[in-house]
Parts: structure tokens; sequence; C-alpha cells
């Protein structure tokens, strides 16, 4: 794994120009931008799974606006880094990048920076991920990333992902998470809260759903939590009761 503050890694100082190279449309309100450095091309930076990038947009609105997204693609997919934005309900910016980003629009961001990562020597074994909606897209990079060398030195021994989703029509990066259950060492539990349909839970991220999930295995594992506040505070404070320590409960919250 390459740390967090390695000075070998490959970092573009300042601001980059990111150019569109596709959009994938990810559900009916979801899409994932794939980027391409614009004046050289390829990947221009390198980063850890979990690590974020600040986008400045300056004729959105009358003033510049920055917003902060976390990278969905993972290191291993080298050539391109690629985020995945949500519409919300008056979300400007989640808004008018949907509405408008196609493939040739330059973005202008800076980054990666980040500590919402696996920590190699101070994390736990076992990486349990609890998220909400879009805030399951730092653990797909995550999951990705640690798939082919769980077990190995600066890897996971074992990943569970908990995710919750409000309906079928909601599954963010599900053919990304179809195919990473199917690695030996990872759990993918999700919970649908708008609709009851087999082979998912139902229901939101209660205390149930997360001694389910966890199986009992607090003392091994380090826990991370990204997605709606009342989901991350639900989280924190059931690891709290089961005598889970502060620097094994990392949180992240996310911009629309």
């Amino acid at each position: 794994m390459t740390e967090i503050n390695d000075p070998q890694r490959r970092v573009k100082r300042g601001w980059m120009n990111l150019r569109v190279e596709r959009v994938v449309k990810e559900t009916h309100d979801t899409d994932t931008f794939i980027l391409v450095d614009a004046d050289e091309g390829g990947r221009p930076f390198d980063y850890v799974a979990g690590q974020y990038l600040t986008f400045r947009f300056d004729d959105v609105g009358p003033k510049p606006l920055v917003r902060s997204y976390t990278m969905s693609s993972s290191p291993c997919q080298d050539g391109y880094s690629a985020f995945t934005v949500k519409r919300v309900e008056k979300g400007v910016i989640s808004n008018w990048l949907c509405d408008n980003v196609k493939a040739g629009t330059v973005l202008r961001a800076r980054g990666p920076i980040g500590k919402f990562v696996y920590e190699v020597g101070k994390d736990r074994p076992h990486l349990v991920m609890v998220a909400g909606g879009s805030g399951v897209t730092p653990f797909v990079s995550i999951l990705r990333e640690y798939a082919p060398r769980m077990g190995k030195n600066g890897a996971p021994h074992k990943m569970t992902l908990l995710v919750s989703y409000r309906s079928r029509e909601d599954l963010i990066l599900w053919p990304d998470l179809s195919e990473l259950v199917k690695v030996p060492g990872i759990a993918v539990y999700t919970t649908l809260s708008r609709e009851k349909a087999d082979g998912f839970w139902h229901g939101r991220v209660d205390d149930a759903a997360l001694t389910k999930a966890i199986a009992g295995d607090y003392a091994n594992a380090t826990f991370m939590t990204c997605g709606p506040q009342a989901i991350m505070d639900l989280t924190v404070e059931h690891l709290k009761r089961a005598g889970v320590p502060d620097e094994h409960a990392k949180t992240e919250s996310f911009e629309s």
C-alpha cells in the first residue's frame, strides 16, 4: 500500500484540469464521472483508496463554489480516476453535475487528500464498513483495491460492508458490489429501507442490523462509516456501547 505521507507518491500540486472522458449512468439519479488529466492524459496523481478530490466551480453560481467528492475508482485502476454523484433535492452542485457534465467537460480539482483510509500497521485486520446511499463510494474504492490481496501484507484479512439503499432502483455501484462479494473474505449486506425484495434485508441500518453484520467481532475490527449523519451517529453510538476505541471508529461526511 502507498502510505498517505509517502514522499514518492505522484502528486500534481495546485489546481488540476481534469477532462471527463465519459459519464456512466449508475441509477436514475446517480452518475459516475470518469476523469483523465486534460493536459497530459491519464491519471495525474497517485492516491489511497478512500481519499477525495476538492472541485472548484466558478460559473455555477454568483460566486465560486467548492465541493469535495470521494473517488469511487481505486488506485489499482490505472489511467483514470472517477467520482460518483447522487442528485439531492436543492443540491446545487450535484444537480448541476448530473445535468450539465458530459464527455469533454473540463473540471477543476485539487488533491487527493483525506485520512478516511485503511491504515496499515494501525488498523485491525477486519475492516467493517457501514454506508448509506452515496456514502458507499469510498467503500467500493477500498473493497476493489484490497480484494486481490486480502490477507497479505498491507491489506485487511477480512472486509465487511453493510449498506442501506432506499430501493432496488437506488443500488449505486451495484455491478461492482455484486462481483466483489464473490471474493472469499468479503461480505456485503444490503438493506432496503423502502422495499422488500428477495436477497436483501429490509429496513434502515439500526442496532439489530449492525449486530448481525458485525457478528460479535468488535475487538478484531476497525470500523468506517459514511453517509447520512443519522447512520454515522447510530453506528458510532453502537460501537461505543460495544467498547470499540475511538481510533477504530472512523467517520466521513459527504456533500452534495
